[in-house]
């Protein structure tokens, strides 16, 4: 049984990797977009703040998938 939850955290930061991989190389063409390139209609919203908060949901899962079993330990 304890393999198993090893195998399962494993995938589970692996996949969380590849998640923040994905919005970081979101963040870094969105930057390097030149504002005259960008063709997006202006609603008023600030399409930058939902990838530095997907990016910070990303890095808070990865912690707590390695810190909450060292918690549970003790």
């Amino acid at each position: 049984m304890k393999r198993n939850n090893i195998v399962v955290r494993i995938v589970a930061i692996v996949l969380c990797a590849i998640m923040v991989l994905g919005v970081v190389t979101a963040a870094f063409s969105a930057f390097a977009a030149s504002p005259d390139s960008v063709t997006a209609p202006d609603t008023g919203s600030q399409p930058m703040v939902w990838v530095i908060v997907a990016v910070v949901a990303a890095v808070a899962v990865i912690a707590g998938c390695l810190i909450i079993p060292k918690v549970n330990k003790k």
